[in-house]
């Protein structure tokens, strides 16, 4: 199997009509690994994978717009009616995670995800093996701990920001990668948003700063005009710029 992107959703902060939160499925070498669980990502995750063959799930922070679908995946891999026991599922995601998220589960009882879900801190340091997916990590500029992603696959890389304001220090995480996954949030910053998140032209000067291939546009806010911020973005950038769009599938 090639390395894949398969956008299940790329609204930033809330989902929109028939548009998810944001998230991602990542293919490669008979591997599925989930990257970030936005609002609706699980129900358009289920149009391309049975998510009992998921291999791991990649959540890059803790803002409800990446990580409430967790649940739904948790639900599902516990009630099915073809659910067997304890799935062992890896979750990787900054420290704290399980606890975090483990606190909505006390209303019903539960203090944590029971071994269905198995929760592993990462950090700058990390570097995680899925079968032939390679994760290195590098913090962003956000209000709470985030971390971008850099896949290295079938010699391919791909690097995702996350969320984060535009720093130096993200131009040489994402130094040669083939493609890259940018947030683009907003057209213009209002005050304070540089320190957490980038417009479409940021992620234009991103890509054409770090050498990128390509440069795909995600976490747009609804309301905003997508063809401006491709237009935006192709302003700082000259190669191929891409829209994100939900459900469609990307050769890395």
């Amino acid at each position: 199997m090639p390395f894949e992107l398969v956008v299940l959703g790329a609204n930033g902060t809330f989902p929109g009509p028939d548009r998810a939160a944001t998230g991602f499925l990542l293919r490669s070498g008979g591997k599925e690994v989930w990257m970030d669980c936005g609002t609706g990502t699980f129900s358009n995750l289920q149009k391309h994978i049975d998510y009992f063959d998921l291999s791991a799930v990649m959540l890059s922070h803790l803002h409800l717009d990446h990580v409430l679908d967790i649940y739904a995946l948790y639900y599902a891999l516990k009630y099915s009616i073809r659910s067997g026991g304890p799935t062992g599922i890896d979750v990787y995601a900054p420290a704290g995670a399980e606890k975090h998220l483990g606190q909505l589960l006390s209303t019903q009882g539960e203090n944590d995800f029971t071994g269905y879900l198995i929760f592993n801190p990462i950090d700058e340091s990390s570097e995680v093996e899925v079968g032939s997916l390679s994760f290195k990590f590098a913090r962003t500029l956000h209000p709470i701990e985030a971390y971008a992603m850099r896949i290295t696959a079938e010699g391919r890389t791909l690097v995702y920001t996350a969320d984060s304001g535009a720093t130096d220090s993200l131009v040489d995480f994402a130094k040669g990668a083939d493609v890259l996954l940018a947030e683009a949030s907003m057209h213009e910053h209002k005050s304070g948003s540089e320190e957490v998140h980038m417009t479409a032209r940021e992620a234009g000067r991103l890509a054409a700063q770090a050498g990128a291939g390509r440069l795909i546009l995600t976490h747009v806010a609804p309301g905003l005009d997508p063809q401006v911020s491709l237009t935006q973005a192709s302003n700082e950038f000259e190669g191929e710029v891409l829209l994100a769009t939900e459900c469609g599938v990307i050769q890395i």
